[in-house]
């Protein structure tokens, strides 16, 4: 290695999200105002090898099989990141790099997909690879930014939920997670998943139904104690803006991976976080850009039933 380091963002799950983790790269890097002091990045996004994740997960959890040589079964989506590592890992020996690792998806954190990733990295690439994890670089956020909140909302996909993989990473670190109730759920999934108007599908643009969701969303988990709330689906960024709403901390793990990728990178051209925050709030991100503004939607019936 010549001390040269580059930046892999292994993408496809999916493709939109490598796009924003590439974004958030850019915006927490100090360039000196130029093209050159931008840190080397390069971005693999292969949807078509990659297995949906959320499918796996409700495989493994129904019982159908547990063997990834099943023909019948949905592969696990590690193998197929494996495979797109392998051609990050050619770039960098190309230029005798060292090599940073970011997934841009939650659920591929989940331990059934992540645990196998990770073993296929160190058992392949372990001396030139450093592999970063998400929703770590979250909780780590969260951890020097707001060292007194105790409770944590948070709102995700449904198969993210169901794998428990924010309730795996902060309950052994002492929070109390909360999040919406059971028969909330299915309507935050429809609102990542529809087809007409959620915010996978109209991505980058959000369609104003969902961000009243997300904001009615966010107010639940302010109404059950949240200080902060985990933004646990790459694209709830773009429905919620800005660095707090209904007095919790908003915090995006993908912008906490991009700046865990750039200090990994180059400590020094991290940018800070200088972002004025309400006295109990500990901290902000990048705003991330939206053209639809929507006013808030009364939720004083959901509320009172859950004082």
């Amino acid at each position: 290695m010549n001390g040269e380091v580059l930046v892999g963002i292994l993408g496809g799950v999916g493709p939109a999200a490598g796009l924003v983790l590439h974004q958030e790269i850019l915006r927490n890097t100090l360039n000196d105002g130029t093209d050159q002091g931008h840190l080397d990045v390069v971005h693999i996004s292969r949807s078509s090898d990659m297995a949906a994740r959320p499918a796996y997960l409700a495989q493994l959890e129904a019982g159908e099989t547990t063997a990834d040589d099943d023909h019948n079964a949905i592969e696990n989506p590690a193998y197929g990141m494996a495979r797109s590592l392998s051609m990050l890992v050619l770039a960098a020996e190309a230029r005798s790099a060292r090599l940073i690792v970011g997934v841009p998806c939650n659920t591929f954190h989940a331990s059934p997909i992540w645990d196998t990733f990770a073993a296929l990295v160190a058992a392949e690439h372990a001396d030139h690879v450093t592999l970063l994890h998400m929703l770590d670089e979250a909780v780590a956020m969260i951890g020097r930014l707001a060292p007194h909140a105790t409770t944590i909302g948070v709102m995700s996909t449904t198969g993210s939920r169901r794998a428990r993989i924010f309730h795996d990473r902060l309950e052994p670190a002492g929070y109390t997670v909360v999040q919406v109730p059971d028969h909330v759920q299915d309507a935050l999934n429809d609102s990542i998943y529809n087809t007409e108007w959620g915010i996978k599908s109209t991505s980058p643009s959000i369609h104003p139904r969902a961000v009243q969701n997300f904001q009615s969303y966010a107010k639940l988990l302010a109404h059950m104690g949240a200080q902060v709330a985990i933004l646990g689906c790459t694209e709830i960024p773009l429905a919620l803006t800005g660095s707090e709403i209904y007095g919790m901390l908003l915090v995006d793990p993908m912008v906490a991976l991009a700046r865990a990728m750039v200090r990994s990178a180059a400590p020094a051209k991290l940018v800070p976080l200088d972002i004025k925050l309400p006295r109990d709030v500990h901290l902000g991100k990048p705003k991330r850009t939206l053209s639809v503004r929507s006013d808030s939607v009364d939720l004083t019936d959901a509320c009172e039933t859950l004082r």
